[in-house]
């Protein structure tokens, strides 16, 4: 089995039930890009609004980190998995994901103010 990245091993999972299984969902800088290499959007640069994504973003989103996650599913599959009994607790699952990803306010690196 391959090794996994650092980023995966640090980032804070979250759970997302799917399809009869638990999954744990990470959202790495590598998952951004796979995201945005299937859907053409930069979704760091704020051209997405992730509080109402759209249905090909949902599904790139969690093609990919199901798929980093282990699932062998096609994007067609994982576009099948999502439906109206289960949309709004996908796009939680990998909203929380995202917010996950990211660093504590307090564990932000802070720049260094310039000396004159």
């Amino acid at each position: 089995m391959p090794k996994k990245p650092i980023a995966e091993k640090l980032i804070r999972k979250v759970e997302l039930k799917l399809d009869g299984k638990t999954w744990p969902l990470a959202v790495t800088h590598n998952v951004l890009i796979e995201c945005e290499e299937l859907t053409g959007l930069n979704l760091i640069a704020g051209e997405v609004n992730l509080l109402r994504p759209s249905a090909k973003l949902v599904r790139a989103l969690l093609y990919v980190v199901l798929r980093r996650a282990g699932a062998k599913y096609t994007l067609e599959q994982v576009g099948d998995l999502i439906h109206p009994e289960n949309i709004v607790m996908v796009q939680e699952g990998l909203l929380t994901a995202w917010a996950a990803s990211m660093p504590a306010p307090d564990d932000a690196e802070r720049p260094t103010p310039a000396v004159p």
